[in-house]
């Protein structure tokens, strides 16, 4: 059976676009969450910079593997800006799984400091 290299490059692609999507989502609920306690949680607006950055990464990340499609992987002559795309795409993943990481450890934390603030009124 022959494979066709630029259709699985393709579908991988737009695979990748559509996790994006689903990140970006998530990330823009966040953002609204976040706002919505600014002033009731601590680090409520640490948590919507690096959420803001998370989703300008994978506008960025989206960016890239959109134009990734107009190339094809048969022409020799595109082979070196796929590449490029694809570092590009690895570097903003890569950045937005640490942003994410960050995100999530500012919201423990948040989480936590609210905890003892409402089991302190209780009591």
């Amino acid at each position: 059976m022959d494979m066709d290299i630029n259709k699985y490059n393709h579908r991988k692609n737009v695979a990748c676009a559509l996790v994006l999507l689903a990140a970006l989502t998530a990330n823009a609920y966040t953002i609204s969450y976040a706002e919505q306690f600014t002033g009731i949680m601590e680090y409520a607006e640490a948590i919507q910079g690096v959420m803001i950055g998370a989703v300008c990464s994978e506008v960025w990340a989206l960016i890239t593997v959109i134009a990734s499609l107009f190339f094809h992987m048969e022409k020799k002559e595109h082979h070196k800006k796929l590449d490029m795309l694809a570092q590009w795409t690895v570097m903003s993943a890569i950045t937005i799984f640490v942003l994410n990481v960050v995100a999530a450890a500012l919201g423990h934390v948040s989480m936590m400091a609210l905890k003892e603030k409402i089991e302190g009124q209780g009591a």
